[in-house]
């Protein structure tokens, strides 16, 4: 049977999977699949168990509707998971010969990162303790009642408000179900690990004076499994994630950084400190020169594993547009990369013999699947999961290629583009631009639905890596800092004008969109050039100013931009794309939620207020919930905003230049070379 486009709406029969584990006996891997629920608008996840060689079908072990965090008991007879299926978020174990799972944990507010004990006999979590009502459960009094803010972190997109609420370590005795509260005060204490031994458990935390008046800084600590005083292990000089002992005990691995406040341009380390906390934490992971996952947040599954012996780490680092799988030598800090290919490895589990791995991958033209091989490169990669087998029969994908370009200063810029699936050189097609966020990310982002869909409708995709972007070493993402909006938007550009040169892109049909720094860069743009037909931004930075003053991450802007707006006004009404509103002829439609706290929805009432004064074409699409990260986003308003686009890019393909006039020249903008 013949393959039909993609359309938007088959973002529903796309599956997501994440968070591979092998069993301890290798035969196994658990995973997480999720989907979109047409009925319910919403994202289910359950846990599905397939046999390591791949060669029997999956088996779903889970029924709630939002089953994740899949964890082998050490004998691989159990699975521990959180489930919400009870209200909030609790600790079940379910047994692998057959049987209902038993609740463990019954937390007022819900638990999350459950990690077994060595002897199987305990479980460590975290799970937030502290006074607090609901909303449903208040008077109408307190529900009146102010907000007082006194610190300068005091919300977080993704979480909300903070409240008196904090995170803390609980240890939950399997057999009995007695819990024990492991660290206290007024701190937020998260990802558990336990030693060899199963005396202690390390933790991250910010335990510092400041820790209220800034973001993102953590330290690696150490307290016994049965509570008392914890004992830091790092300097308090950055951030870290994950820590891991080494199978001797003597060693914590951790993903992190010590770059202090200095922004997230610089790369993060695999790093190695004593578990005794003597010595300055060692960085194994600096000669790549590439920056490395799992920091600040592990989404799909670990980033990193000790080998069997001790004696190197596995880990991910992003690499040109790609994620890879590299080993570090411990002592000698040789590192070589062992996985790789076309494709984001993104979160892995090792089997027990350390040569078995199950790894999550996905790319712009393959959808995530979980897949099994082995290190020594004798076996052939097999797909355990095959959660996307429906979409792949049904819908031809398009193709994708690199590209090569220049910035207006000679550097190498590398672009990605995704084309319609059957197209052949020699026409020129429209082109959609798309600006990745960050702007310390890179492309291929995960729109995997946004971008073919784009291209199923005939454009072919360019999704550029201007400088600042992460996967082409520290010294490239740095360029971008202080410069928002200077050599950034000419490399992008340059990449625009290679797409045309080549005859791929039809000089009057070019288009852009983007979302938070690439909404920034959207409207950017059409402030500085009038050759786009059309532009669609999301959740952009529109004023640096104001975004400053409302944004959940200030000191963010305070290194990228440079100082605060009281420190250096003139900078940041330069970097504010809503100085160059008068300048915009270009449609634009605006997407945001209202529930963001990263880029607040007054960014895009900025532009939108501007433009229709000015008389300008403008829709401003508001959409209920959500903050700024997308997988807080309904399925209805993913495939909306993907159908928006189309129809805003399709509306405005009239509006052609004749072939003979030339291309409008960028509009001049202040010089930013002297403020250097």
């Amino acid at each position: 049977m013949a393959k039909r486009r993609m359309r938007p709406d088959d973002h529903y029969l796309f599956r997501n999977v994440s968070d591979p584990q092998i069993s301890p006996n290798g035969k196994l891997v658990a995973y997480v699949q999720s989907w979109s629920d047409r009925d319910a608008d919403e994202t289910r996840m359950a846990i599905y168990v397939a046999p390591a060689d791949g060669r029997s079908p999956v088996r779903r072990i889970t029924q709630g509707d939002h089953d994740h965090s899949p964890r082998w008991s050490p004998d691989g007879k159990y699975l521990a998971f959180v489930s919400s299926r009870s209200d909030k978020n609790q600790l079940f174990v379910a047994p692998l010969d057959g049987g209902d799972p038993r609740q463990l944990t019954t937390a007022k507010h819900g638990i999350s990162q459950p990690a077994w004990s060595p002897d199987g006999r305990r479980i460590a979590y975290s799970a937030r303790v502290g006074r607090h009502k609901s909303e449903a459960d208040k008077t109408p009094i307190e529900r009146a009642a102010p907000r007082v803010i006194r610190d300068l972190r005091y919300k977080l997109d993704g979480i909300g408000f903070f409240d008196e609420r904090r995170l803390k370590i609980f240890v939950v005795d399997v057999q009995s179900g007695k819990q024990k509260q492991i660290t206290k005060g007024d701190y937020f204490d998260d990802q558990p690990a336990w030693s060899p031994s199963g005396r202690s458990i390390a933790f991250v935390s910010d335990r510092q004076p400041k820790r209220h008046e800034r973001q993102w800084r953590s330290d690696v600590w150490v307290v016994p499994a049965t509570g008392g005083r914890p004992r830091k292990v790092t300097r308090s000089r950055g951030s870290a994630a994950q820590p891991t002992f080494s199978p001797n005990g003597r060693q914590i691995a951790f993903v992190g950084h010590e770059n202090g406040d200095s922004g997230l341009a610089k790369n993060v380390q695999m790093t190695v400190v004593s578990a005794a906390g003597r010595g300055a934490p060692i960085p194994v992971s600096e000669s790549i020169d590439r920056s490395v996952a799992g920091w600040p947040a592990f989404a799909f599954g670990r980033t990193f594993e000790w080998s069997r012996d001790g004696k190197s780490l596995l880990f991910l680092a992003a690499d040109r547009g790609t994620q890879a799988l590299y080993r570090a030598d411990v002592k000698g800090k040789m590192v070589v990369k062992v996985l790789d290919g076309e494709r984001q490895i993104e979160g892995f589990s090792l089997g027990p013999n350390g040569r078995l791995i199950a790894f999550g991958a996905v790319w712009l033209t393959q959808p995530p699947e979980i897949y099994t091989t082995t290190l020594n490169g004798r076996s052939r990669e097999a797909n355990v999961s095959h959660a996307n087998d429906e979409l792949k029969s049904a819908v031809a994908l398009g193709r994708v290629e690199r590209v090569k370009s220049r910035g207006r200063d000679g550097l190498e810029i590398e672009s990605f583009a995704l084309y319609p699936a059957g197209y052949k050189r020699g026409k020129a097609i429209p082109l959609a631009l798309n600006v990745h966020g960050g702007p310390h990310g890179y492309h291929p982002s995960r729109g995997w639905s946004d971008f073919q869909s784009l291209a199923a409708a005939g454009y072919v995709v360019l999704l550029p890596n201007p400088r600042g972007s992460v996967s082409y070493g520290e010294t490239f993402s740095e360029r971008v800092v202080r410069d928002w909006g200077g050599e950034d938007y000419e490399d992008i550009m340059g990449a625009v004008d290679t797409m045309v040169g080549r005859g791929i892109a039809d000089p009057d049909r070019l288009y852009i969109g983007g979302y938070s720094y690439g909404g920034f860069m959207g409207t950017w743009a059409v402030g500085h050039t009038d050759r786009f037909a059309a532009a669609v931004v999301g959740a952009p930075v529109s004023n640096q100013v104001s975004m400053f003053g409302t944004g959940d991450i200030p000191l963010f802007d305070i290194h990228e931009i440079g100082g605060t707006p009281l420190d250096d006004p003139d900078e940041y009404r330069l970097r504010s794309p809503v100085t160059y509103l008068e300048k915009v002829r270009t449609p634009v439609l605006l997407v945001h939620h209202e529930g963001d706290l990263r880029c607040p929805i007054g960014q895009s009432e900025e532009i939108f207020h501007a433009l229709k004064v000015l008389g300008r074409e403008v829709e401003f699409v508001r959409y209920p919930g959500g903050f700024h990260t997308y997988n807080t986003h309904t399925p209805s308003q993913v495939i909306d905003r993907i159908e928006r686009t189309l129809a805003w890019y399709k509306s405005h393909a009239s509006r052609r230049r004749s072939a003979k006039k030339p291309i409008a020249k960028a509009v001049a903008r202040p010089s930013v070379a002297s403020r250097r």
